[in-house]
């Protein structure tokens, strides 16, 4: 058991710390038996979402800058390979090329346990992005490589053809092919992300044995976290990566790990300590087997900052297994918020989803702009600098909600590291620029 010490210097610190802080608040989810369901997870509101963790096969990013695809590798059991380079193979008896590529290499593409940006789908060197390369003309990702999917019951081939993400209705829009792994039964889809029920949200689904789209997500500002299987990087088997329940961050949460056995949970300052964007940094350490079942790590706690820039204290306090009969895959935690961010910077953040330069680093005295604004942002300045903060050229624009391409003129500039600054009423955002 956690260690209980006391002094006047952890005193004084309690009473600064509750001067801020919330009480603590108790809660409970349930995946289910099994841990059948996903539960995302809001600190501020509880429960967002409870959908079934094994209806879907692969993942597509509903946004415009990503190229992730992921896929249900814990819980569909699903196994990818990278075929081959060559898209006029798709449609072809592909049979001997994923036996011999898994009789050669039987670890299939798994997700990444850091980021959602390394999907399964990314997670090969064939392209670029895995499984295509950014076309600069159109700043479409235009698809490569040839994969073979294994699902329980079936195996497939799969070629994504493309992202298509400026200058086309709805984007963006994912144009892809499907088939038998022997060439029959071919299907081509399309999945337009704009102007569907995907908009602001993170993934959209698809079950490639059912040839069905799936909207299982609530909005991405509505949820900070994900109780969910997933195949942990760090347990290798040498054939695959071992199945385990625990919690994924969403994307920009970012989290400090406290594992102290000297202080009350109430004595911590959540401002001394250091903060990581791993997906998987809360995970699934905070629980343990034991002879006598799970066991909760007792000395470990939390600190959470959201998206909007609150910073919350958690900490795990019971769970019941997937297979326990009574209360199945549940989980028991205490909550609460220690710093709440003023109105005035979380506004900043309502202004823009991404903006990134392309082709970073830059060649040929060119780059774009590219700027998805969830608003129109008005007047608004762009300012490029050197790595002193001398500002070396500037221009003005007036820019309204969606997605934007901005062309840059930088042929007079040297070779070297460069700061793209965009800024406007109420908000402002640098990116860094290297141009060869």
């Amino acid at each position: 058991m956690m260690k209980l010490k006391y002094s006047l210097a952890a005193a004084a610190l309690a009473i600064t710390s509750a001067a801020s802080a919330q009480n603590w608040i108790e809660d409970t989810i349930s995946t289910g038996n099994g841990y059948l369901n996903n539960v995302y997870y809001s600190l501020e509101n509880g429960t967002a979402a409870t959908n079934p963790a094994d209806n879907w096969h692969i993942g597509f990013s509903a946004k415009v800058f990503s190229a992730s695809i992921i896929t249900n590798s814990a819980d569909k059991g699903v196994r990818l390979y990278a075929l081959n380079t060559d898209p006029t193979t798709f449609g072809t008896d592909l049979t001997t090329a994923l036996v011999n590529k898994v009789d050669a290499d039987p670890m299939s593409l798994y997700n990444s346990n850091h980021t959602w940006e390394n999907g399964a789908f990314n997670n090969t060197d064939e392209a670029a992005y895995g499984w295509g390369d950014y076309d600069i003309a159109s700043h479409w990702v235009l698809g490569k490589v040839v994969f073979g999917l294994i699902t329980a019951t079936d195996t497939f081939q799969i070629f994504i053809e493309e992202k298509q993400t400026y200058q086309v209705n709805n984007a963006p829009v994912y144009l892809f092919k499907v088939a038998q792994i022997d060439g029959s039964n071919m299907v081509e889809k399309e999945l337009a992300i704009g102007g569907s029920t995907y908009v602001g949200k993170n993934y959209a689904y698809y079950n490639i044995e059912t040839d069905e789209f799936l909207d299982r997500e609530p909005l991405s500002e509505n949820w900070d976290f994900v109780f969910s299987n997933y195949n942990d990087e760090a347990v290798n088997t040498g054939t695959s990566l071992y199945k385990v329940f625990g919690v994924i961050n969403n994307e920009g949460l970012k989290v400090a790990k406290v594992d102290t056995a000297d202080a009350f949970f109430d004595d911590l300052d959540y401002a001394v300590y250091n903060y990581d964007t791993v997906i998987n940094s809360i995970g699934r350490v905070w629980k343990s087997s034991g002879p006598n079942g799970v066991v909760m790590t007792d000395s470990l706690c939390y600190f959470v900052k959201v998206a909007n820039g609150d910073v919350w204290q958690l900490v795990f306090t019971h769970h019941t297994t997937g297979a326990d009969t009574t209360g199945a895959g549940k989980v028991g935690l205490k909550k609460r918020k220690v710093y709440e961010e003023p109105i005035s910077v979380k506004e900043m953040n309502a202004f823009v989803n991404n903006v990134l330069l392309a082709p970073n680093p830059a060649v040929n005295g060119n780059v774009s702009l590219l700027i998805d604004a969830k608003q129109q942002l008005g007047q608004t300045k762009i300012t490029i600098t050197d790595i002193n903060g001398r500002a070396i050229r500037s221009w003005n624009t007036n820019l309204s909600a969606g997605f934007r391409q901005l062309n840059l003129d930088i042929s007079h500039l040297n070779a070297g590291l460069y700061l793209v600054n965009v800024s406007g009423q109420g908000f402002g955002i640098t990116k860094k620029l290297v141009i060869k």
